[in-house]
């Protein structure tokens, strides 16, 4: 079962998988992590202390308190002593700095908390309210998030269109993409002749795979920017704007399935000015609407050029990888390497590769070398997986346990991967008390809380894993990511598949372009029995997205609707880049079983 797409740009409306991906795990890490593939252990114990009754202890004792669990990582006893310091607390500057610490511990609910304190003592207070509305966010309580982002626009010195232009930023590093686009939304709505509102929307919209009103939105914006004609945007640095929501426009266009004038306008404007800068927007274009082979012969002309040449190259890697075309992906990659630039990208996907072909000595190698990046943290979780799949268990330990240390703003999904690790080991008692313990330091996390239901879902235990998506459902009622991993659950066990289809379908409603979402709610029409209506579904959802489990489903469907050799050129494909997929494996030895 497939549980996690919807934490990141390419992983987003979830299914709710925990596996250590490129998608999942797209942030810098420091160069010690990795260095040698074997650090020092993290000795942190994190709990939380059993207070006596009697008086309360002067404040004092709660920050020197949280100050110590600081030092020591202990990021839950850290976040509840200043939250317990600042019940009664009217010191701005101690708020402050408790709201702060909250935040960096990742505990919202205390973050929100503390600054709804601050705000009582200062209702003007624009920091606050800024914690308040990401910590909202992150709860998925769009309302509050909505008023307190109000509020900074509404009362910041800087004026609302410096403030639009701060918040496109952070909604833009969102994992709650969806709430991000639904808090864009409203606050469009209170400020309606606000270009950098429109803005927001637009982009939020966009990549919360709902294209059609991205479009829409980004129109809107060149409207209000006094540009009716969007097919040529300018130079200079005050047209760099306009350029970019018209790359914005463009893209949108082709994602909602009309690609046809954008690549025509597109195209016109690199015969007008053939920059490097235009080709590369057209061949981006070209990539978006599936048309690889014509993106490769221009990425292709790009590959020496001094500027835009590295760029192209890790492109044509990538498109090539995608494709199954590995060797010309380590050949592309290998020459990226040369260019000096990217290098961490290139050496983490000549990983790939290298494990794709068994060779784990040399993938390893690779991975040593990524040093911070994009893939950072996917390459000291895939290390770590070799090590301990071939008898390194205590060096995979001291990868990890470095790797929390090194990245603590990602440690529920790091954690959640860890017990992904062991859990593929076949230690599924020690996968679920690292479950077990990342929920007790970070209450709030619905990743760990999507893992935790995965884990009993491959235990067996399927009513306590609908019942922990039910529950996240019922706090998150607009979530297309919570509504398509409860709907995806109950339609893959064959339970209340009524139920299933009116959740998905409402989530494709809100992200009709999300592969997760797509490829739910074809499975969803297959088990009911329409294989004919749930194809056009599961194609697109493997289009956009060669997934291993979709990749399953689709090859399901049309093997029941008798085009096995369709089937079979599926599952080869996918294998090729899949080749781990627990699911694709398991769908086709059952149905060349059962021929």
């Amino acid at each position: 079962m497939k549980i996690c797409r919807y934490f990141k740009a390419e992983c987003k409306a979830s299914r709710y998988s925990f596996s250590y991906s490129a998608a999942v795990f797209s942030i810098p890490i420091p160069s010690r992590s990795l260095a040698g593939l074997g650090l020092i252990a993290c000795t942190a114990c994190v709990g939380v202390a059993t207070r006596v009754d009697g008086p309360k202890p002067p404040q004092s004792f709660y920050t020197v308190t949280a100050e110590i669990a600081l030092s020591r990582h202990e990021v839950r006893v850290a976040a509840l002593e200043y939250a317990a310091a600042s019940e009664a607390e009217t010191d701005t500057d101690l708020l402050r700095r408790a709201t702060d610490v909250t935040a960096e511990c990742l505990q919202p609910s205390l973050t929100l908390r503390v600054a709804n304190r601050w705000l009582e003592i200062d209702p003007a207070a624009i920091d606050a309210h800024r914690a308040a509305a990401r910590a909202a966010l992150e709860l998925h309580q769009i309302d509050q998030s909505t008023a307190h982002y109000r509020a900074v626009l509404r009362s910041s010195p800087r004026g609302p269109e410096a403030e639009f232009a701060t918040l496109d930023g952070e909604l833009a590093g969102a994992d709650n993409i969806y709430g991000a686009r639904q808090v864009a939304d409203r606050l469009q709505a209170s400020f309606p002749d606000s270009q950098g509102a429109l803005r927001v929307k637009a982009f939020a919209t966009l990549r919360a795979d709902d294209p059609a009103a991205a479009a829409r939105a980004f129109t809107a914006a060149l409207a209000v920017k006094g540009e009716a004609s969007v097919g040529e945007p300018g130079p200079a640095a005050d047209d760099l704007e306009r350029h970019e929501l018209t790359q914005g426009l463009w893209r949108a266009r082709v994602l909602a399935g009309e690609p046809q004038e954008p690549l025509a306008q597109a195209k016109a404007l690199l015969e007008q000015s053939d920059t490097a800068d235009n080709r590369l927007d057209y061949a981006l274009l070209l990539l978006a609407a599936q048309q690889n082979s014509a993106a490769r012969a221009q990425l292709s002309m790009l590959t020496h050029d001094h500027a835009a040449g590295p760029m192209a190259l890790r492109l044509l890697g990538l498109v090539d990888y995608q494709d199954g075309k590995l060797d010309d992906a380590s050949a592309r990659f290998a020459q990226l390497i040369t260019t000096g630039k990217f290098l961490d990208d290139a050496l983490y996907y000549l990983g790939l590769i290298a494990e794709r072909h068994d060779d784990f000595e040399r993938a390893l190698r690779f991975y040593a070398q990524v040093q911070n990046g994009e893939n950072g943290v996917s390459a000291v979780l895939r290390a770590a997986s070799i090590l301990r799949a071939h008898g390194a268990g205590p060096a995979a330990e001291e990868i990890l346990d470095q790797l929390v240390e090194d990245e603590p703003q990602r440690a529920p999904e790091i954690l959640a991967a860890r017990a992904r690790i062991y859990a593929d080991a076949g230690d599924v008692p020690q996968a679920i008390a690292i479950l077990d313990s990342g929920q007790a330091q970070y209450p709030d996390s619905v990743e760990l809380r999507y893992a935790m239901a995965s884990m009993a879902e491959e235990q067996g235990q399927i009513s306590d894993a609908l019942h922990a998506l039910k529950e996240v459902a019922a706090h998150r009622p607009d979530d297309p990511a919570a509504l398509n991993a409860y709907g995806y659950t109950l339609a893959d066990s064959n339970r209340r598949l009524k139920l299933a289809r009116r959740l998905i379908e409402q989530a494709y409603a809100a992200a009709p372009k999300s592969p997760a979402i797509l490829d739910s709610l074809g499975w969803v029409l297959y088990r009911q029995g329409h294989g004919d209506q749930a194809l056009p579904y599961l194609n697109a959802a493997y289009a956009d997205e060669h997934d291993g489990d979709i990749a399953a489903h689709l090859g399901e469907v049309l093997w029941r609707l008798g085009r096995q050799d369709d089937a079979e050129r599926i599952w080869s494909e996918a294998s090729r880049t899949s080749s781990g997929n627990h699911l694709l494996k398991a769908t086709r030895l059952r149905l060349h079983a059962s021929n």
